[in-house]
C-alpha cells in the first residue's frame, strides 16, 4: 500500500489543527452544560425546563425560557440562576457566583495563550512540539474536571444557616439525582460536542504530524 506523500500529509495536519482551532473558539461562547431543577412547587406550565442553568466558559446564565410568573407585573422574565440561588440557600449550599471565580475570569486568557500555543506547532517541529497544541485539546476535559469538583465543594460545604438539613453529599455531575424534594438533571450542552469536536480534530492533527516527522527522521 503506497504512503501519502508527506505534502498531503502536512496538509491533512494543518486542516485539522486549523478546523480544531476554530471549533475550539465556537465552543467559547457556546452553553457547555446545563443543570436543572423540578419540584412540585414549580409547576411546569410555569418551569417547563425546571429551575434550569447553563454553564458557560466565562459564567454562569440563565436557562429558563421566557415564561412571565403569574405574580410578577410588567414584563420580568424567569431568572433560574436567582431561583436556583434561592434553592441551594435552603440547604445551606453557597451562591453559584461563588465558585469557580478564578477560572471564569482565566478563561478568556487561556483560550488566547492555548490557541497560540496550538497555532505555534505549524511551524515548530523540535522534539516536543506535540506539548503545543495538547493544552487546547484537553480543554473539554478540564471543563469536566472542573465541574464536577465545584459540585463536590458545593455538596460539601453546606452551611449551619441551611433552613433544611441535609447531610454533605456529591451533586449529580451527569445524569439525574434526588435531592431533598427536587430531581436533578445535569447534562451536557452543544458547547460541549463543539469542544470535543475540537478535541478530536486536534489528536487527530497531531497523530498525523507524528507519523510524518517519524517517516522524515528515518528516511
Amino acid at each position: 500500500m503506497t504512503r501519502p506523500p508527506q505534502g498531503q500529509r502536512m496538509l491533512a495536519f494543518r486542516v485539522l489543527l486549523l478546523t480544531g482551532l476554530a471549533l475550539m473558539a465556537g465552543s467559547f461562547f457556546a452553553p457547555m452544560w446545563w443543570v436543572s431543577l423540578t419540584a412540585p412547587n414549580y409547576p411546569q406550565e410555569t418551569y417547563p425546563d425546571g429551575v434550569r442553568i447553563h454553564m458557560h466558559w466565562t459564567h454562569v446564565a440563565n436557562g429558563c425560557r421566557g415564561e412571565e410568573r403569574e405574580e410578577v407585573e410588567d414584563e420580568i422574565g424567569l431568572d433560574c440562576v436567582e431561583e436556583m440561588n434561592t434553592i441551594n440557600h435552603y440547604i445551606g449550599m453557597e451562591p453559584i457566583e461563588s465558585g469557580a471565580q478564578l477560572e471564569l475570569k482565566a478563561a478568556p486568557a487561556l483560550f488566547i495563550v492555548f490557541g497560540l500555543m496550538a497555532a505555534a506547532a505549524l511551524f515548530y517541529a523540535g522534539s516536543l512540539w506535540w506539548l503545543l497544541p495538547l493544552p487546547a485539546m484537553l480543554l473539554p476535559f478540564a471543563f469536566v474536571a472542573d465541574f464536577a469538583f465545584w459540585l463536590w465543594w458545593f455538596g460539601h460545604n453546606l452551611r449551619e444557616w441551611a433552613a433544611f438539613t441535609v447531610k454533605p453529599f456529591m451533586p449529580t455531575v451527569l445524569g439525574e439525582g434526588l435531592v431533598a424534594q427536587f430531581s436533578t438533571f445535569s447534562y451536557p450542552h452543544y458547547g460541549m460536542a463543539i469542544s470535543l469536536a475540537s478535541a478530536l480534530c486536534i489528536a487527530l492533527a497531531i497523530l498525523i504530524r507524528r507519523k510524518q516527522l517519524q517517516e522524515e527522521a528515518g528516511g
